[in-house]
């Protein structure tokens, strides 16, 4: 037989007597009530200079002081505080976690439990709101660690996608399988489309609400297994006194459009048009709280850099609906959906202009704020003194339409559900006027009493836990099926009803007038009991008699398996025995190929190293090869261009050489040729003229001015041409003393006239000259009229023809001018040659044809030039006894 899946039936109705006595007693207040649960956190103080106005006198109480002692140090007297007592006082260095713990947790518990919550944060701008509800990268805050408690609790009881969808009236309806499939392949469509909220989604959640080093909470207990649970949330915000919807389907860049607050059929308030989204992890949650942060109204005040400009309310809806007989499906019955909210409201802290400076929108921003928390404190001012006041026909009415933020939570306070509320508190001197205006509306708070939610969930008559149950048969008849037994399939189980009669009789008094009718429900009320007496009798008959011949059936199939386990067993002991004997063969066979396998992989790797070793050998020694014949063909091209330049300079300098030597040579030879005619001249005139100089020389012979000396019956012209070759362009001549005469009995005094770095002569004989004094270079007249000097010795060293060094002496008599100067007549000539004495080819002298062809003008030879030119300097010197430079007279 196939399961089939029975209708569950009907619950007996209970007398409309008691439903109208439920009535009576809410009428009559006898409803139980809870008073707001107020907490306060005190924060840290940023500065350790910073003084403080309250102090922590236990987990309960806190201790304000007065403002004017501590800024006056009164230390006389007992000092007046006043204490404030709340449910619980969070210390400086308390955690987020234990604010959670003791704050928040409750409210999830109700959550989970069907029952409405409402948490809010109130204090003066910068006292910590927004952390406590958000946190940060390293803290997470509530709203965070909500959501994250909230979906490990219902982490295997979650619903598919859109099997609950919202109404747009603040209620859900249950699509059917086939429509919730068609919703999610719209949402995958829109997602690779990236279009609706997917077009500004992100990739990641924001790291400043999801913290990724959180502690994993316990989930909580109590959870009804057979139900089914989606979770919705909404994110709303109060700006200006006005509803905006911060996950609109809207561009991030477009404004927002204002949304109204209407009121549904079961008298909650909610904003009508608002956008619901399902999520299903908590990454999912915190992405969708991030898309709608991003046009959350922030601004940078003077007390705060980023402060909230609004009231923020996010809304975590969880529904619920009880499962089918099998736990498999939800009931497709709306009535039977349980609809519960935790609200989390963010309020904007209060603040003073005249501390703030704000001025244009921070000004108007801050009035609608201030506005909307003094009707926040007026409703429950008046609500309070409603409660505390003895049954009054006209009581306060309470303005809940004054401010956006009162008209939404209006079923919290005139309804039921748990209120807590988070006084943040800054306790920095500067705000003392602030917090005592918290302090009293936190203590005000504490007084109003609101009703206790009692959710009722539908009865249907069910099996508890058949969800669990028929998870573990389906589990169990896989097992037996891959076991090999097909029979498994074939098996039913039967979670179906509850064998309950309904719910006790109510109590009724037979002494009113209404009596009959009551009688007349009370017998329709047994009949109904009866009935359904009847109909479990026969249900339970016929699951006995299944159940008896099932035992019968299961008594005879054990007995054929027990025969047919024998034989099995047997049968496999021998298998087992042959399987280990094949087995140790394998385990054999198996390490002696592992063995060989290890050989033959280490041979391979041998191999390729080898084969690796030698291609890098032959690419060394094909690069070393390439590099030889490069290195061959640079250096072949190099060779070639440098003996054609040294070639091509060789060349060159030879020529030049050759041209040098040439020169010298008859520089040398005129030289030579002009001093012995000095020598050989008879008679030197009187008015000899200077002689020019080396340069003057090579000039004059350039221009063809060389002429030879002749005697005075030479022509004019020819007389003219020597005396432009001896004299200077000096005006007079100079004239000898005829009546000089010498001291012969005071000796000879030399003047050694040498070059200044002399060739050393290294040989036996040496010139010697006594009473002498040398000079390098005769610049000076006093040098010769001076001291007494008689004698004048040139010396001269030149190396001649066959390379050998010959220093010759010229000597003269240094003879007084009649002008104060003196002026040398040289009278002999010594010569010093020195040869090796290996023997050398002999060179073609000059002859004198050519030194006489040099002296009448001919071409002197280049090897004589250098000479000549410092012959013809020192002879200028030695024969006129002065430089060149004229004397100032």
């Amino acid at each position: 037989m196939k399961a089939m899946a029975r209708t569950p039936m009907r619950v007996p109705k209970t007398p409309r007597a008691a439903q109208s006595e439920k009535r009576r007693d809410l009428s009559a207040g006898k409803q139980q009530q809870d008073p707001v649960n107020v907490f306060c956190r005190v924060r840290p103080l940023q500065s350790d200079a910073d003084l403080t106005c309250m102090r922590v006198k236990n987990s309960t109480t806190i201790a304000v002081n007065a403002q004017d002692q501590l800024l006056h140090h009164k230390q006389n007297g007992a000092q007046r505080e006043i204490q404030y007592i709340f449910k619980h006082v969070f210390q400086p260095d308390a955690t987020q976690q234990d604010v959670f713990a003791a704050v928040a947790q409750p409210l999830v518990d109700n959550l989970v439990r069907g029952r409405n919550s409402l948490l809010f944060t109130y204090g003066v701008t910068g006292s910590g709101k927004t952390y406590t509800m958000t946190g940060n990268s390293r803290h997470r805050g509530i709203m965070p660690r909500c959501l994250d408690l909230l979906f490990r609790t219902i982490s295997d009881y979650q619903a598919k996608k859109f099997v609950f969808k919202p109404d747009k009236l603040n209620g859900f309806e249950i699509l059917s399988e086939e429509d919730a499939l068609l919703e999610r392949q719209h949402e995958m469509n829109q997602r690779f489309a990236g279009a609706g909220r997917f077009a500004f989604r992100r990739k990641e959640s924001d790291p400043e609400i999801a913290s990724q080093a959180s502690v994993e909470p316990t989930p909580l207990s109590g959870l009804d297994e057979d139900n089914m649970y989606s979770v919705f949330i909404t994110y709303v915000e109060m700006y200006n006194n006005s509803v905006y919807d911060l996950l609109e389907d809207s561009g991030i860049q477009k404004s927002l459009q204002c949304k109204i607050i209407r009121e549904d059929a079961n008298h909650q308030m909610f904003v009508h048009g608002v956008t619901e989204v399902e999520v299903k992890t908590v990454d999912e949650a915190l992405e969708v709280f991030q898309m709608g942060q991003k046009r959350k109204r922030m601004g940078n005040t003077l007390l705060n850099a980023e402060s909230s400009r609004s009231h923020s309310v996010f809304n975590i809806r969880l529904v619920q609906a009880p499962t089918d007989c099998q736990g498999e499906q939800v009931m497709q019955d709306k009535h039977n959906i349980t609809v519960s909210q935790l609200s989390l409201v963010d309020l904007a802290g209060s603040e003073r202009s005249s501390r703030t400076k704000n001025t244009g929108v921070r000004l108007r921003e801050a009035g609608n704020i201030n506005n909307s928390l003094m009707t926040l404190r007026t409703c429950l001012e008046y609500l309070r003194e409603n409660q505390q006041i003895s049954p009054n026909p006209a009581p306060k009415k309470i303005p809940y339409r004054d401010s956006k933020i009162t008209h939404m939570f209006k079923n919290y306070f005139d309804g039921e559900g748990q209120v807590s509320m988070i006084v943040c508190i800054n306790p920095r001197l500067e705000d003392y006027d602030e917090n005592m205006q918290v302090m009293k509306f936190a203590e005000m708070t504490q007084e109003v009493q609101i009703a206790r939610a009692t959710p009722i969930k539908p009865d249907l008559g069910l099996t508890p836990g058949r969800r669990k149950a028929n998870k573990l048969f389906k589990i169990a008849v896989n097992n037996l099926h891959e076991l090999g037994i097909p029979e498994a399939k074939q098996l039913e189980l039967d979670v179906g009803l509850v064998y309950s009669l309904g719910p006790d009789f109510p109590n009724y008094q037979m002494d009113s007038p209404e009596t009959e009718s009551k009688i007349q429900e009370l017998m329709e009320y047994l009949e109904q009991r009866i009935d359904r007496r009847r109909k479990l009798r026969a249900n339970m008959d016929i699951k006995c008699d299944n159940f008896r011949q099932l035992l019968m059936n299961l008594d005879r199939d054990n007995l054929q398996l027990r025969t047919e386990l024998a034989s099995l067993k047997a049968v496999y002991k021998q298998e087992r025995d042959r399987s280990a004997a094949l087995e140790n063969k394998v385990r054999i066979h198996e390490s002696s190929i592992d063995v060989l396998n290890s050989t033959v992989s280490k041979r391979e790797r041998q191999i390729q190293e080898l084969t690796h070793k030698l291609n890098e050998q032959e690419q060394l020694l094909s690069q070393k090869e390439q590099q030889h014949e490069k290195q061959k063909k640079k250096f072949n091209s190099k060779l070639a261009v440098e003996s054609d330049k040294n070639k091509r300079e060789f060349d060159q300098k030879l020529r030049e050489q050759r041209a040098k030597m040439q020169e010298r040579m008859r520089i040398k030879d005129e030289k030579l040729r002009l001093v012995s005619n000095i020598l050989q001249a008879e008679d030197v005139p009187s008015s000899l003229p200077r002689s020019h100089s080396s340069e003057d020389l090579l000039n004059d012979k350039e221009r063809g001015g060389f002429t030879a000396r002749t005697e005075s019956s030479v022509p004019p012209t020819t007389r003219t041409e020597r005396t432009d070759i001896y004299c200077t362009p000096r005006h007079g001549l100079a004239a000898a003393n005829n009546r000089h005469r010498r001291s012969r009995s005071a000796g000879d005094k030399w003047l050694e006239h040498r070059a200044a770095n002399p060739v050393p002569l290294g040989t036996i004989m040496q010139p010697y000259l006594k009473n002498r004094k040398s000079v390098t270079k005769l610049t000076d007249m006093k040098e010769l009229t001076g001291h007494g000097t008689t004698k004048y010795c040139l010396v001269s060293q030149e190396a001649d023809t066959d390379g050998d060094v010959e220093t010759k002496l010229y000597k003269g008599n240094v003879i007084p001018t009649c002008g104060g100067g003196a002026q040398v007549v040289f009278d002999d000539v010594e010569c010093l040659r020195q040869k090796s004495p290996v023997h050398s080819p002999t060179r073609k002298r000059p002859s004198n044809s050519n030194l006489s062809a040099s002296a009448f003008g001919g071409p002197l030879p280049s090897t004589g030039l250098a000479s000549v030119q410092d012959f013809a300097s020192r002879c200028n010197l030695g024969i006129e006894g002065h430089s060149n430079k004229k004397s100032k007279m």
